[in-house]
């Protein structure tokens, strides 16, 4: 009897089980391949398709709620080779979890030509990391919808939707800043024997770079520059490598008089200068033996390497700013002090011409009085 009784409630068992598989499909995944966050929470498990290249970037993008364009961690989608991360206040690397999300402040590296690996920062956003190259990604405040990254070595490219908002992904070096993003842009730095240098290139959407004592508002697609930086900041060159683009420099502070209120006011002094192929902007700067204001020398070059502006002022002080001295600006000066010269020049012999014709009035007069005269003695 209580055989008959255990051989019915296996069999009522199985049948439930094949009841619940064929109403709600698969059963679910193994514990194992359950993916977890970085604080051991499981997260929904999304489905992936590996292309046939084995691309970093190929596989579809996990998507982030509406109104949230990035998630709250950045997640390692896809790694492939010899990938690391360093966890903040950790002293060593460690390998990196493919599917796993880890906190703002974690740096990461692909070791090895072979290596490549795409960490998701949010729905169609994320960065593609290639073989020797790293970057970190920036500790921001709970609830901060902005997300920055630093370049640390090698080639990666950012790709964001083109509709991103402005200012909310930025990338950064110790020479420059990469703001206002959209759509995809490619980076390669590498640190030099006296500082570093970095090629910057916007392939879709648009981009821009600020810097100190420069800044460019506005890069398109196939628009790239490579800059150089020393070691200690006191130098800063950009060269152009593509497009045609405008650059913005700064050329200290004026001081302006209104004409109207007769009130004096200090205003930034700017000079617009096109980089385009082979043309170039150096910028030197000398820290001053007191005070932190520093004097600085901002020049451009032709694609021809010939000098066409030079300006030298000291930050914030308008009584130390030399203003233009370019060889155009020089040229310039000359022709205006020739200008003044040959209008002072007249006025003088305008002037001699005058008291000449005034003379020339008064002598017949004279002339006249003195015949008279000599008449009135002769009788």
């Amino acid at each position: 009897m209580n055989k008959i009784v255990k051989t019915l409630v296996c069999a009522t068992a199985v049948a439930a089980a094949a009841s619940a598989d064929a109403q709600f499909g698969e059963p679910a995944a193994d514990a194992d391949e359950t993916v977890e966050t970085a604080a051991g929470e499981p997260a929904a498990e999304e489905e992936e398709t590996v292309a046939e290249d084995g691309d970093a970037a190929a596989k579809p993008a996990v998507k982030a709620p509406d109104g949230k364009p990035f998630h709250l961690m950045p997640l390692c989608r896809i790694a492939e080779g010899r990938c690391e991360c360093r966890l903040p206040g950790a002293a060593g690397w460690t390998e990196i979890e493919e599917g796993r999300f880890y906190p703002l402040g974690t740096s990461f590296r692909a070791v090895g030509a072979e290596s490549s690996m795409a960490v998701q920062f949010g729905y169609e956003s994320e960065v593609v990391v290639y073989g020797g190259a790293a970057f970190g990604a920036m500790p921001a405040p709970l609830g901060d919808r902005h997300r920055t990254i630093a370049l640390m070595s090698g080639k990666i490219t950012v790709k964001l939707p083109r509709n991103l908002e402005p200012g909310l992904f930025t990338v950064t070096a110790p020479g420059f800043t990469a703001c206002d993003l959209a759509g995809e842009s490619r980076y390669s730095y590498a640190t030099t024997g006296d500082g570093d240098e970095a090629v910057v290139r916007c392939v879709t959407g648009v981009m821009a770079l600020k810097g100190r004592h420069f800044d460019i508002p506005r890069m398109t697609v196939a628009n790239e520059l490579r800059i150089r930086t020393s070691q200690d900041l006191l130098f800063t060159g950009l060269y152009g490598n593509s497009g045609d683009f405008e650059v913005r420099l700064d050329q200290g502070v004026v001081s302006v008089v209104d004409f109207e209120t007769k009130e004096e006011r200090v205003e930034p002094k700017t000079l617009i200068w096109r980089l385009s192929p082979k043309t170039a902007v150096r910028i030197h700067r000398a820290k001053p033996s007191i005070g932190e204001r520093m004097s600085v020398t901002v020049m451009t070059f032709d694609a021809n390497g010939e000098l066409k502006n030079r300006c030298a002022f000291a930050e914030g002080r308008p009584e130390i700013n030399t203003g233009e001295q370019g060889v155009g600006a020089l040229a310039e000066q000359d022709a205006e002090r020739q200008r003044k010269a040959a209008e002072a020049a007249d006025a003088v012999s305008e002037e001699e011409g005058d008291e000449e014709e005034e003379s020339s009035e008064e002598a017949p007069a004279e002339e006249e009085a003195g015949s008279s005269g000599d008449g009135d003695d002769v009788f």
